[in-house]
Parts: structure tokens; C-alpha cells; sequence
């Protein structure tokens, strides 16, 4: 039986995290993420984990969707089929002054050879307006995630006029915690 991602969506909305999927010593139960942006073509399609440009996270490419979770309060990426897994890392370019304020999504296995990458600052925020929504993904409190271009990837952003350059449009997105069934 083939299920759609959002008949999966509306089934996860009608069962209770208690019976969400928890993996051993983990901090959470998994959870997918799924964007909610007022632009249509990015609303409510789930986080593939590599697929995008370069390999990086992107919301329409051919990669797997995502599963995550917390451990030891660090975001970490399931692969399926595998006890392997992946950590998030905001990809920045190394400029004239210095790394950029602005970065892909990705994840890797062990570390990337990108100097700039930044690490470890994922943190889940609750809706304070509605707690039902989960948990929306943050990167160090600060900026917000954008889905660029026709593939929609994943990109963070300290300020909305930050690059990438040649990549548009770029639409904010909010990245919304879904309970892994």
C-alpha cells in the first residue's frame, strides 16, 4: 500500500507523539520536517535530507525524506535502512571577509571539508500561538530558513537580503516538527 506524504500528514495529526517512533537514548521521538511558507509551491512538502544542489537538503529533489531526531541535544538525521546518521550542518562560503552569513542545509557523516561550516546550533522552538503545529527548527536563535529556486533548496539566512547570489526566488519557510508513525 502506497501512502502520499500528506495522507501521511493527516494521519500523524490524528495520533498522539506517545506513539511516535523512539529510538533508543535519543532525546525525542523522530519527527519529520515539513515546511509551511505562504508561497504554494513550498507549503507543507517534507525535507529531503540530500537530492538538492550539491547534495544538500532540499524540499523537491529525488533524496530521501528526512527523519530526525535529538541526541545528547544535538539534531541528527536517521538514514534509513541503517544505525548510520547524519549531522546538520548550515553550509557558508568563505568570502573576502570571512564566511558568509548565509549558508545551504546539508547533512554529512562525520564532518564536511567545507571550513565554514557551522554546526550544532539546531534547536527546536514551540508554536507559542498554537502548540499543536510542533516544534519549529531554529539555527542559533537567530535568522530563518528560505527554499530557493525551481528545487525549492534549503537555505539559512541571517538576513532576508543575504545570497545566495543567482539562486531565485527565495521564499521564507518555516521548518515544522511532523511525529515519525
Amino acid at each position: 500500500m502506497k501512502f502520499t506524504f500528506s495522507a501521511l500528514l493527516s494521519a500523524a495529526a490524528l495520533f498522539s507523539v506517545t506513539s511516535a517512533v523512539v529510538v533508543p537514548g535519543a532525546d525525542t521521538p523522530e519527527f519529520y520536517l515539513v515546511a509551511s511558507s505562504g508561497n504554494s509551491g513550498a507549503n507543507l512538502l517534507p525535507l529531503r535530507t540530500n537530492g538538492g544542489a550539491g547534495g544538500y537538503a532540499t524540499l523537491t529533489g529525488s533524496g530521501p525524506i528526512g527523519k530526525f531526531y535529538f541526541y545528547q541535544g544535538k539534531l541528527v538525521a536517521a538514514i534509513d535502512g541503517s544505525t548510520a546518521t547524519q549531522r546538520p550542518l548550515i553550509g557558508s562560503v568563505l568570502g573576502p571577509t570571512g564566511c558568509t552569513t548565509y549558508g545551504s542545509l546539508g547533512f554529512t557523516q562525520g564532518s564536511s571539508s567545507n571550513k565554514c561550516a557551522r554546526y550544532d546550533s539546531f534547536y527546536i522552538r514551540s508554536n507559542e500561538q498554537n502548540s499543536q503545529l510542533g516544534a519549529k527548527l531554529t539555527f542559533n536563535w537567530v535568522g530563518e530558513f528560505y527554499a530557493c529556486g525551481s528545487a525549492q533548496d534549503v537555505w539559512y539566512k541571517v538576513n532576508p537580503d543575504d545570497g545566495p547570489g543567482g539562486v531565485s526566488p527565495c521564499n521564507r519557510i518555516d521548518l515544522y516538527t511532523v511525529p515519525v508513525l
